[in-house]
């Protein structure tokens, strides 16, 4: 029975171990997920479990784990040397100070028995779940260091999942303050600890699936508004297509009306009319920005239409092309960008800049515009002002799920008057 419990315990400590692994570093590659994490923890299982039933091999089977786990790393998954390292180390730096911290609680609980809480004692069970779960809830935490992409608890989910951890560890400490020495009892107070862990453990489950649907919930939230942003790109195309087809309709007129002005003997005449063709018809109707997407123009033109019936002054400085980088993305990316800027220019001073060049291997795009008060400091988080919350509020999630894409960054700030978002991609 109690070489049972110590190999369950071996167990458990293993699937923390390859749980820490994959969490904390990622795969290279996504196929086969299941059976590198199975052979892993097949590995670490029997250089656990084996030389300590040798008896005397203890210390070699650390060494051996350690050897396992950064092989692993360095053959299935990424991160930098040093990150590999520290997941290997991560271990033997929390595991033991963990185990003796439980231990020596549990002792004191017991009158400084040590053997009740060593392997066949009395309190051995509870030792061993308390080690564990504080060991699972230190790797967690890790990891959602590491890595905030995941879909580790937030932080008032954690104060929860702590809070109730510490209370069952007093809970239990209580009972068996209660319960030691009466032999009768044990067998109860061993269900109501069970029961106590089980409630941990489901305690934990749910947390993480209220925060693994609230992530779901928040991306099919995010894709709807992509794909109404993509559906007002297609309008604002049509509607551009539109306008320079009329217009091309319409120019035979024109010209057939200035040719007969000039036949007339009325050069003047023909070039006022002419002139306000121009101004009226070809300036209003004419590619303005020409990046070389036609999506991409459609947003751009559309947005600096927008402005000028607004009364915004623009300024467009575009030196490269979108090469290697998806047409609908970056026309998502600059919609969202140019929205806010304008629903957020200074109407005294109106002007907004937009920017795109190249800077070696990334495509940097910078888009400006004048406030009339610091937008940072009054609302640092960018959230929305809109009444629906629920419903908005999701443009700079969209700008960061891009940047994200592409493996590049955004980044937020103001100088003299001027609230400047600026993102960087990679091809």
């Amino acid at each position: 029975m109690n070489s049972a419990i110590e190999a369950a315990a071996s167990l458990a400590e293993c699937c923390i171990l390859v749980r820490l692994c994959n969490g904390f570093l990622g795969f290279k590659s996504q196929n086969k997920k299941w059976q590198k994490t199975s052979v892993l923890f097949v590995l670490l299982s029997l250089a656990d479990i084996l030389p300590c039933q040798l008896g005397g091999f203890e210390n070699i089977s650390v060494i051996i784990i350690m050897v396992i786990m950064l092989t692993y790393s360095f053959v299935f998954l990424e991160g930098q040397l040093w990150e590999k390292l520290l997941v290997t180390l991560i271990p033997t730096i929390t595991a033991p100070p963990i185990n003796l911290i439980v231990m020596s609680v549990f002792s004191a609980l017991s009158g400084n028995e040590r053997s009740e809480v060593l392997p066949g004692g009395a309190m051995r069970i509870p030792v061993l779940f308390f080690s564990k779960a504080a060991f699972f809830l230190v790797c967690e935490i890790l990891i959602r260091i590491r890595k905030k992409r995941t879909y580790s608890l937030n932080v008032y989910q954690w104060v929860i999942q702590l809070s109730c951890f510490i209370i069952s560890l007093i809970i239990s400490s209580l009972m068996w303050s209660l319960f030691r020495g009466q032999e009768e009892t044990q067998p109860l107070f061993l269900i109501i600890f069970l029961l106590i862990a089980l409630m941990n453990v489901l305690l934990y489950i749910l947390m993480s699936r209220m925060q693994h649907d609230s992530k779901e919930k928040e991306k099919y939230k995010l894709l709807k508004t992509n794909i109404s942003a993509q559906e007002r790109l297609a309008l604002e195309a049509m509607e551009r297509y539109s306008e320079v087809r009329t217009l091309k309709h319409d120019m035979k007129h024109y010209l057939t009306i200035a040719a007969e002005l000039i036949s007339d003997g009325k050069p003047n005449e023909a070039k006022e009319y002419i002139e306000r063709v121009i101004n009226e018809k070809i300036t209003h109707a004419g590619t303005i920005v020409n990046t070389g997407s036609a999506v991409v123009d459609a947003v751009i033109n559309h947005k600096i239409s927008l402005c000028t019936e607004k009364g915004i002054i623009v300024k467009c400085i575009i030196d490269t092309e979108f090469e290697g980088l998806n047409d609908v993305d970056i026309s998502i990316l600059l919609s969202n960008l140019l929205d806010n800027a304008i629903n957020g220019c200074d109407r005294s001073n109106p002007h907004i800049e937009l920017v795109i060049s190249k800077v070696k291997s990334l495509t940097y795009i910078a888009v400006k515009n004048s406030i009339a008060e610091s937008v940072l400091l009054n609302n640092p988080d960018l959230k929305t002002e809109k009444k629906n919350r629920s419903e908005h509020g999701f443009g700079i999630k969209s700008i960061k799920q891009i940047a994200h894409k592409y493996d590049g960054s955004i980044e937020f700030k103001e100088d003299r008057g001027v609230f400047i978002a600026e993102v960087w991609l990679k091809k």
